[in-house]
């Protein structure tokens, strides 16, 4: 089948962890035997990647370069509101998205538009389906559907491209009953996502990462990794670490990635008299991600919903940690528990308890042979079932109904 990916975001640079899942998506539709291309729009960040298979067709919107602030991560500000400039954007982006699938479209004679977030792209896809009769599939991650959701005419735009949508997919309960509510059509899917269990794999231990780090290679390690906005809870995690860190001086909390509350989160550990014990590395580039995550012993995804009620859909990382045969404690929310058998293959935790954050963290802690168990658990589930393999297979089924 020939398929186009519209998103909002795609990797600028070889090694960029901005959505990366979408060109894994790209690449194991490709692998399966699809023709994929990709429309995404331009960034002053981008770099030709001659390692992709993928081709993708970036458009401009808006001179100088330094403007193209849709997408990326870049239109909502700590991911809970839209930038005042992304208003003024908003027309020329969807102009130049418009024109762009419109000429690839038409170069490529696509079959299937697959919609990455119904909000800015699905307008665009519902528009071109229209002209050119190609059906489009929708799949949700999140921000999206928050946008929708606390702006009524964002959400009667998004009703409109679920009306003319062939299929959608969400990869949480809780994005699936918003798309419902907002009329998505009969045939809404949960798709969970999933990580390449040959790239994100064990490894033996990494001591030159340990000396950057300042660390002896003793140390118990917990880690965690993502932007470093509010709804990754990653306050929830420093106040539980802070609990058993007395306890536990030869433990390190290794927080990866940047963001807007970097520094209001290192300034809490110093209020909390943890600072020594707690290691901000930064960003971490993408295909630095397995080094990073090997690294550690204990990964927590501690997400929560903010309060502009934003929330995590399913950050990929999980699957990736998991992928990497570390023992994981997640937050009861989003798609999470659609993945996280609690004491199977991780653990689930309220969301925002510090407390029993803290007491499932101390147990883990103190019986390893838990941690070794759960690891395994964990890394089986990426092999036989959450691997970017079985979403190709299953998105070509959606994809097969929604052109028949």
């Amino acid at each position: 089948m020939r398929i186009v990916i519209l998103t909002s975001s795609y990797p600028r640079f070889p090694g960029d962890g901005t959505a990366p899942f979408i060109q894994s998506i790209a690449e194991h539709l490709f692998k399966v035997g699809h023709q994929v291309e990709v429309v995404a729009p331009y960034d002053a960040d981008l770099q030709d990647d001659k390692s992709s298979i993928i081709k993708a067709h970036r458009f401009r919107y808006v001179w100088p370069a330094r403007w193209h602030i849709m997408g990326h991560a870049k239109s909502l500000k700590a991911d809970v509101r839209l930038r005042p400039a992304a208003y003024l954007l908003s027309p020329l982006f969807l102009l130049g998205a418009f024109f762009k699938l419109m000429r690839v479209t038409r170069g490529q004679k696509t079959q299937l538009i697959h919609v990455n977030w119904v909000l800015p792209n699905g307008p665009i896809a519902a528009l071109v389906s229209t002209i050119r009769g190609i059906p489009f599939v929708v799949s949700l991650h999140g921000s999206d559907m928050y946008v929708a959701q606390s702006n009524p005419v964002f959400g009667a735009v998004s009703r409109w491209v679920f009306q003319k949508a062939s299929a959608v997919t969400a990869c949480s309960v809780e994005l699936l009953q918003a798309a419902q509510a907002l009329s998505a059509p009969p045939n809404i899917h949960l798709l969970t996502w999933g990580a390449d269990p040959e790239i994100f794999c064990p490894k033996p231990e990494n001591r030159p990462m340990a000396r950057s780090y300042g660390l002896n290679g003793r140390e118990t390690k917990i880690i965690t990794l993502g932007r470093l906005v509010p709804k990754k809870g990653f306050e929830v995690l420093i106040r539980a670490f802070a609990l058993i860190a007395q306890h536990h001086p030869n433990t390190r909390l290794i927080i990866g990635g940047e963001g807007p509350i970097r520094a209001s989160l290192e300034a809490l550990t110093q209020t909390l008299t943890i600072p020594d014990q707690v290691i901000f590395p930064g960003r971490i580039p993408w295909d630095q991600a397995v080094d990073f995550l090997s690294f550690g012993d204990i990964f927590v995804l501690p997400s929560i919903q903010d309060k502009h009620g934003n929330m995590d859909g399913l950050p990929t990382v999980l699957f990736e940690a998991m992928a990497c045969g570390l023992p994981v404690v997640a937050s009861d929310l989003g798609g999470m528990k659609n993945v996280i058998k609690d004491q199977e293959n991780g653990l689930l935790v309220p969301p925002g308890d510090v407390q029993i954050l803290a007491n499932t963290l101390e147990g883990l802690l103190q019986h390893p042979e838990q941690r070794a168990y759960l690891g395994n658990a964990a890394r089986e589930s990426v092999v036989s079932e959450h691997n970017w393999g079985a979403v190709a297979n299953k998105l070509t089924e959606i994809f097969n109904e929604a052109t028949q």
